[in-house]
């Protein structure tokens, strides 16, 4: 069985002590590839100096977190860093509409320039959104050769619908084995399988078994035998499927 965990902070401090062994437990796990989002400028060339291995993929981005931190300047750093370093995907990038984050019209400045960004390099974007679906969808609307995911996905199976339509994937991860995400739980059965990827998020959102630890890659499984459950499909087919789907938006 392989799998690809599309989506995963490897490069974050949480990993400093262990990553190589975190790693190779990954791989002992089945995890064939992992990919690898930037959040900040200053976190890109260490997403590259990690991705110098055959299994790790880079991707170059502004998370909306930091969009009052983020500058101009970042932005053309973005186009720099693509044109000049091997990447997989634009990102990770998008909009966060909880309390306490960065303005709406500034993280929209940053999220809009990024897709004008992927464009422009004929990458695939991956998007972080947090109680901002139809603001994504709205801003994919006007991208509309754009392709990509959506990680950790929080919406509703018909927003997942449109996204599917518009060419995105849906990302799940451990948050769905959680029982009370029952609103993930119909989104996992109801997408075409076609349209999914497994990612873990790590080191944030561990699934339910590794509640409160520090989340990593080899724990996909977990988010795969989940999903297969809910699915009553097996996880054999799963994997082989959103494998094959990473492969091809990733292009490895």
């Amino acid at each position: 069985m392989k799998l690809v965990d599309a989506h995963c902070h490897l490069d974050f401090d949480e990993f400093a002590a262990d990553r190589e062994a975190v790693i190779t437990r990954a791989q002992s796990a089945g995890v064939e590839h992992i990919v690898i989002p930037g959040v900040r400028s200053g976190h890109w060339q260490r997403i590259a100096d990690l991705c110098n291995q055959s299994n790790l993929h880079a991707c170059y981005g502004l998370h909306p977190y930091y969009a009052d931190q983020h500058t101009t300047g970042d932005l053309d750093k973005l186009d720099q860093q693509l044109a000049e370093h091997s990447s997989v995907a634009v990102g990770e990038c998008g909009l966060d509409y909880r309390d306490g984050q960065p303005d709406k019209i500034l993280q929209l400045k940053f999220f809009t320039a990024q897709l004008d960004i992927a464009q422009r390099h004929s990458k695939p974007v991956v998007i972080h959104s947090v109680r901002a679906t139809e603001d994504v969808i709205l801003n994919l609307k006007r991208h509309s050769v754009l392709r990509g995911m959506v990680h950790s996905y929080s919406g509703s199976l018909e927003q997942a619908r449109q996204l599917i339509d518009a060419g995105f994937y849906i990302s799940l991860g451990g948050s769905i084995t959680y029982q009370r995400a029952n609103r993930l739980h119909k989104v996992a059965a109801g997408i075409p399988l076609e349209s999914l990827l497994l990612e873990t998020d790590a080191p944030d959102q561990p699934d339910s078994l590794h509640n409160a630890e520090r989340n990593e890659p080899s724990y996909l499984i977990n988010v795969l035998n989940f999903i297969a459950e809910l699915r009553k499909e097996s996880p054999d087919e799963i994997a082989k499927q959103t494998t094959a789907n990473a492969r091809l938006l990733f292009d490895f």
